[in-house]
């Protein structure tokens, strides 16, 4: 777990670093209209991520076909090193999507600065609202993501209590016995659909009403200042929570294929190593397939609705707010 979590936050310096020698690059050459391109061109790049990222899904679902149908051991062997490449693949499909969604929502946030008619002064960090607006605007990933990964524990303690129903009331199921009768499958895919639109009304609740009221309540130069926070955590948060939930992953199918051995002895299937890897997959899933990837759609959903209420934002006395606090 330790060393999955300082992979992870290792693994954010260099996109990080190069995502900031491409904005100050972009918006010293060509201003905001610089960024603008530097996002569309990431974005070109479309195709390439879409097919790196459809790999790894259908590698994982053959290896879980392969066993349900109960295919020979090294059938196994050889979907299991795929999905292995899966996830690293995977993890380069959404690096491109974190860095496009930085330099979009960086452009979003220059066009709501000029929709909202704001001047270097008014948006300065040496403002007190304007930097508190930054230091909550960075917590909003924190909460996002504690939120989503809530709703994954809540639903996989559903599904697991529904298993284990099932074991308990149809007679050789658990024990595979021939003429048993059939698993509920519908009813675990029924508890896996529900929550997963259930439980994302919080956070999207979250996501859509932060700027609305930031806007409403404080005015047009607070929700820069909480935009500029939210942009600049998430793409911290996205690489990391991915990263590290990739390689727990395939921390977890190194053991599984037999390549740890301590004094001499291979530590396969059902040793304590692997029961150590299986919980750091449990904690990876959902930072690498719920929270990292959610984070793109934090930055860029912000400054969308903040751009579409600028101007509803500016009509409020003036761009100060309902509260009219100094700014």
């Amino acid at each position: 777990i330790i060393y999955g979590l300082a992979l992870g936050y290792k693994s954010a310096v260099l996109p990080v670093s190069l995502l900031s020698i491409v904005v100050y690059v972009s918006f010293y050459l060509g201003d905001m209209y610089g960024v603008s391109l530097a996002a569309l061109g990431m974005l070109s790049n479309l195709s390439t991520c879409l097919a790196i990222d459809v790999y790894g899904p259908i590698c994982d679902n053959a290896g879980g076909i392969a066993e349900m149908a109960e295919l020979p051991e090294h059938v196994r062997d050889v979907t299991d090193a795929l999905d292995a490449a899966g996830n690293t693949t995977a993890a380069i499909g959404k690096g491109f999507a974190i860095g496009s969604a930085c330099l979009v929502g960086i452009a979003l946030f220059g066009a709501f600065i000029t929709r909202s008619q704001l001047t270097m002064t008014k948006v300065s960090l040496l403002e007190p609202m304007i930097f508190a607006s930054v230091i909550f605007g960075a917590m909003i990933p924190y909460w996002f993501s504690a939120m989503t990964m809530k709703s994954v524990g809540q639903a996989a303690n559903e599904m697991v209590k529904e298993v284990a129903r099932q074991f308990r009331e149809i007679p050789g199921l658990l024990e595979g016995t021939p003429g048993h009768a059939p698993p509920d499958h519908a009813k675990c895919i029924e508890i896996s659909t529900d929550a997963s639109l259930r439980e994302m009304i919080a956070p999207a609740v979250l996501v859509m009403t932060t700027p609305l009221a930031f806007g409403i309540l404080l005015g047009n130069a607070p929700v820069a200042g909480m935009l500029a926070g939210a942009i600049v955590s998430s793409i911290q948060m996205a690489i990391s929570s991915s990263n590290t939930g990739g390689a727990w992953d395939n921390a977890k199918k190194y053991v599984e294929k037999g390549s740890v051995s301590i004094d001499g002895v291979v530590q396969g299937k059902g040793s304590e190593l692997h029961k150590a890897a299986v919980v750091g997959d449990t904690v990876g899933d959902p930072l690498k397939d719920t929270s990292g990837p959610a984070l793109n759609i934090v930055m860029k959903l912000m400054a969308i609705l903040s751009l579409v209420f600028a101007d509803f934002f500016l009509s409020i006395n003036n761009g100060k707010g309902l509260l009219m606090l100094p700014h």
